[in-house]
């Protein structure tokens, strides 16, 4: 018999989930007015809490340019104008992928039909998604922002939190496998075998 075990986590496995909420960390949130929203999900062409991909029911939001990318922050900023309204289903679809990349993409067109968006549907909401998101600007450039001496400091902050996390999975990995042989050691043997 086959019996799947949960997966163990490990400080090796978090390491992604920390290096990002160390870019993150320094990554500007910005809360919106209530005209900007307004003004945004009029952009959008969307009700509050309906999603701008399928326009079914969203709670959550997407950012449309990532915060994020191979642990260091893009510079682009949670503001309004990053933000489009969206379901678990579009949110966890789309991913770390761009917009651009996702929406017309076959999986995900094939998805929006089944739901019940048609051809043209699907066209109109991309189309306004690109000039909402083209309207976004560039990036900050943080080393600009706050100077290369903090910036660097900064980097080998994250480099050092990275290795931390190495070297105590290394000890953790060490109590692991002595706890297990001890188990191992003490573990009644049957006959015969």
């Amino acid at each position: 018999m086959e019996y799947k075990m949960p997966t163990k986590s490990t400080l090796r496995s978090r390491s992604s989930t920390i290096s990002n909420a160390f870019a993150i960390s320094v990554t500007p949130f910005i809360k919106p007015s209530d005209v900007e929203i307004s003004n945004s999900l009029k952009l959008l062409e969307v009700n509050e809490n309906q999603c701008a991909y399928c326009l079914r029911e969203g709670l959550s939001k997407d950012h449309l340019k990532p915060l994020v990318k191979k642990g260091m922050p893009t510079g682009y900023i949670t503001s309004i104008q990053n933000l489009v309204p969206c379901c678990s289903n579009c949110n966890s679809s789309k991913g770390a992928k761009s917009f651009k990349d996702w929406y017309l993409s076959s999986n995900n067109v094939k998805r929006l039909k089944a739901i019940g968006l048609s051809d043209d549907m699907i066209k109109h909401r991309y189309n306004i998604i690109v000039k909402y998101e083209n309207a976004i600007g560039e990036p900050l450039n943080y080393e600009d922002i706050v100077g290369s001496e903090l910036w660097a400091e900064y980097k080998e902050r994250r480099k050092q939190l990275l290795n931390i996390l190495r070297d105590n999975q290394n000890f953790c990995d060490k109590l692991n496998d002595i706890i297990l042989k001890k188990l191992k050691d003490d573990t009644p043997k049957k006959e015969g075998k």
